[in-house]
C-alpha cells in the first residue's frame, strides 16, 4: 500500500452528504416528538389541563436537540469529526493542518444555521460552497470566514494525525534548555581537540526514499537542503567537563548483528549502543552510557534532543525525547506511525525514521 502524504479536498457531495448525516438525529427526533406534541395539542382544545404535560415534551425534545448539538460541536472542535465526517472518511483542521477549536467550528455551523432563515435551499448553498471557490483550497463561505478546510482523508493525508497541512516537518515553537551550557555540534571548537563531525563515511550508500516519502518533506524552491553532519561524542559518567570528553566517532568492526543508520544525506551510523540525537544533544537522568549524535539543521526543524534510539534484536528502539516537531517510522509499505513522546517504538530492518526535516532508514551492513 503505497503512502497517501499528499492533502486532497472534500468534493461538494461529500460535504454535503457529510451535513445530512450530521442533521439526521435531529430529524429523527423531530419526526419523533412533533407529531406527538401536535396531537396533544388538537387534545388541549377539549382537555386545558394536557398543557403543562406539552410543555414537558417540548422540553424534553429541545434539551436533546441541544445535547446533540453540543456533542457535534465539540466533536468537531476538539477532533475535526462528526458523524458525516467519519462515515465518509472526512475532516475539518485548520489552514495549517490543526484541530479547529470552539471559536472556528461555532462559526463555521453557525453560518450554516444562520442559512436556514432561506429554508433548506440556504443550507445546502452555504454547504456547497466550495464549488465556487477559486483560490484551489475548495473552502466553502462558511470555511473562509472560519479559517477552515474540510480533506477527504481516505484519498489523501489526515493532517490532524501527520503534523499539520505542511507534514511531519511542520514547524513548532523551540524547545528552551539551560542557558551556559556548552552543546555538542555548535561551531566552537575545544583546542588540541579534533572536531569529531564525520566528513565522509567509506562505503557510504545514499539512502533513498520512496517519492511519496520525500514528498511529505516539501521545502522552498529558493534554499537548498543542507547537509546534516553527525558527531557522536561518548558519554561522560563522571559528570565533568563535557568538552573532555570530546572525539571522533569510531567506526567499529561490523559484527553479523551489527545495525547501520543510513541518514538522508548518505551519512552512516554504526549502531553499538543507545544513541541520543539532535541539533544539539544532551543527557537527561538516567542516560549514563548513552552515546551523542549531532545532526546539524539550520532549519530548526530538529529539537535540540530529539530521539533516543537504543538497538534490539534486528531492530531499534525509537523514543521521541519530547520534540517540538515529531517524529514518525514508515514502513517498507507505507505504513505511518506517530510516535507518543517517551514511548518506545520498534523499527524493523528497512524502516525510515522521521524527525523534523531528517531522517534516516534502518539497514544492515
Amino acid at each position: 500500500m503505497a503512502v497517501k502524504m499528499d492533502l486532497v479536498d472534500a468534493r461538494t457531495a461529500q460535504r454535503l452528504l457529510s451535513w445530512l448525516v450530521d442533521f439526521l438525529p435531529v430529524l429523527v427526533l423531530s419526526a419523533i416528538f412533533l407529531p406527538m406534541i401536535g396531537s396533544r395539542m388538537v387534545n388541549s382544545l377539549d382537555a386545558p389541563q394536557i398543557m403543562g404535560e406539552i410543555a414537558g415534551t417540548y422540553i424534553l425534545y429541545g434539551v436533546l436537540a441541544l445535547a446533540y448539538t453540543v456533542f457535534l460541536w465539540w466533536w468537531e472542535a476538539a477532533a475535526g469529526k462528526s458523524l458525516g465526517n467519519v462515515l465518509l472518511g472526512l475532516r475539518t483542521a485548520t489552514v495549517s493542518g490543526e484541530r479547529p477549536g470552539w471559536g472556528k467550528t461555532i462559526i463555521r455551523r453557525l453560518l450554516i444555521a444562520v442559512a436556514g432563515i432561506v429554508p433548506i435551499l440556504g443550507p445546502v448553498l452555504m454547504v456547497i460552497s466550495n464549488q465556487f471557490d477559486a483560490n484551489g483550497k475548495k473552502q466553502g463561505w462558511h470555511d473562509k470566514a472560519a479559517g477552515t478546510l474540510v480533506l477527504d482523508i481516505k484519498a489523501g493525508r489526515d493532517p490532524l494525525t501527520t503534523g499539520g497541512t505542511g507534514g511531519p516537518g511542520s514547524f513548532a515553537p523551540e524547545q528552551q534548555y539551560a542557558p551556559g551550557r556548552r552543546f555538542v555540534g555548535e561551531p566552537e571548537e575545544v583546542p588540541g581537540k579534533p572536531s569529531g563531525v564525520i566528513d565522509s563515511v567509506p562505503g557510504a550508500v545514499r539512502a533513498t526514499a520512496p517519492e511519496a516519502l520525500k514528498a511529505s518533506r516539501p521545502r522552498p524552491a529558493s534554499q537548498p537542503k543542507p547537509e546534516a553532519k553527525i558527531v557522536e561524542v561518548a558519554s561522560s559518567k563522571s559528570g565533568g567537563d563535557p568538552d573532555a570528553d570530546l572525539g571522533h566517532t569510531q567506526i567499529r568492526s561490523q559484527s553479523p548483528d551489527a545495525l547501520h543508520l543510513l541518514f538522508d544525506d548518505s551519512r552512516c551510523l554504526d549502531l553499538a549502543g543507545s544513541i541520543l540525537i539532535g541539533r544539539n544533544p544532551s543527557y537527561a537522568e538516567g542516560d549514563a552510557g548513552v552515546h551523542l549524535a549531532a545532526v546539524v539543521d539550520p532549519e530548526r526543524t530538529v529539537s535540540k534532543t530529539h530521539l533516543l534510539i537504543e538497538p534490539g534484536v534486528g531492530s531499534v528502539w525509537v523514543t521521541d525525547r519530547d520534540s517540538g516537531n515529531g517524529s514518525s517510522i514508515v514502513d517498507e509499505d507505507g505504513n505511518v506511525r506517530e510516535l507518543v513522546p517517551g514511548k518506545p517504538e520498534q523499527a524493523m530492518i528497512g524502516h525510515t525514521v522521521y524527525f523534523g526535516d531528517r531522517y534516516f532508514q534502518v539497514e544492515r551492513p
